[in-house]
């Protein structure tokens, strides 16, 4: 919604929350904006390359990609059962790899490209290592897609956010979480998906256009290093 507000046509992706995107898509529309939403299972080659045709096929162009697909993970390392791994791997580390590549191949120059990671990469919290591993893979990729593509004038970079309010905090203790999250924070508060998006916009404005290969913090002072 607030790249839309600034002047983005966008296409909303969505794996099961076909009722969120189209939410979003209408919200944007009644704003004058222009959207539509497209189901993707980033963790299918098919699906990823299929997701980027219809965006071409409907705007003609890409521009801006925003890769905050993910799912949380919380076990003991010496609990985690194979099948978590390869499950967790395959959206955050393969998912957002594959929607990288084809960003690469798609496209414009001068264009930007972001991917959510999490702040857990550097605090590394007990219980969290195929979440944090699976992130620092995506840092990894971001690092080295920067390099590779800032000849075009593209930039890529990952936003860290911090404890933010969303659905996600349901998949655990989402009161303990809550808690947690504002006593880590300088700022005494959670994140809030507006933080996260208005952070994002910059970078992918002109504003942004002399950052690349970044991991930025938004956090509210979580991470201070």
């Amino acid at each position: 919604m607030r790249l839309a507000a600034d002047g983005f046509a966008v296409v909303a992706g969505f794996s099961r929350s076909a009722e969120g995107a189209e939410a979003t898509v209408a919200a944007i529309e009644s704003a004058g904006g222009k959207a539509f939403a497209q189901r993707v299972d980033i963790t299918s080659e098919e699906d990823v390359i299929a997701f980027f045709a219809a965006a071409r096929a409907r705007y003609g162009r890409i521009d801006v990609v925003i890769n905050n697909a993910g799912i949380g993970h919380m076990k003991a390392f010496a609990d985690i059962p194979m099948k978590h791994y390869d499950h967790t791997f395959n959206t955050n580390a393969r998912g957002t790899f594959m929607m990288c590549r084809e960003a690469a191949r798609q496209i414009e120059d001068q264009g930007r490209i972001v991917n959510i990671s999490t702040g857990a990469t550097a605090a590394n919290p007990s219980g969290m290592s195929l979440y944090v591993g699976s992130k620092m893979a995506v840092e990894g990729f971001t690092k080295v897609l920067a390099r590779e593509l800032g000849p075009r004038g593209i930039t890529v970079n990952a936003v860290s956010p911090g404890m933010t309010d969303t659905p996600m905090l349901l998949g655990g203790d989402a009161a303990a979480l809550r808690k947690l999250g504002v006593a880590l924070a300088a700022m005494k508060r959670l994140g809030t998906p507006q933080d996260i998006a208005d952070g994002v916009a910059m970078l992918v404005s002109n504003d942004g256009r002399w950052i690349t290969g970044q991991v930025i913090h938004i956090d509210g002072g979580t991470v201070i290093a």
